[in-house]
């Protein structure tokens, strides 16, 4: 079980999503979990998400329900000890 949980909703923000999870996994901290939570984006954010190859994300799809509800999803499926909110 991961000791963190970084929890980042995903909705249009194919702009900026692949320096995101760059930065996520490039910390010097590794027992975490990365979950990516697929609010419906219309754009390729998804996609570009889908190029990292790293065992520890995980993508959540969900219909839109707008960012607390992603995040509240990203909750639920959170296994580690402390969770850990990042914007897209």
């Amino acid at each position: 079980m991961p000791k963190v949980s970084v929890i980042i909703p995903v909705y249009n923000v194919e702009k900026y999503i692949a320096a995101t999870v760059a930065s996520v996994l490039a910390q010097t901290y590794t027992d975490f979990e990365l979950l990516i939570i697929d609010d419906e984006s219309p754009d390729h954010s998804i996609q570009i998400c889908q190029q990292f190859a790293d065992t520890r994300i995980k993508i959540i799809h969900q219909k839109n329900r707008g960012l607390a509800a992603a995040r509240n999803t990203g909750i639920r499926h959170a296994r580690g000890e402390y969770l850990a909110f990042l914007d897209g």
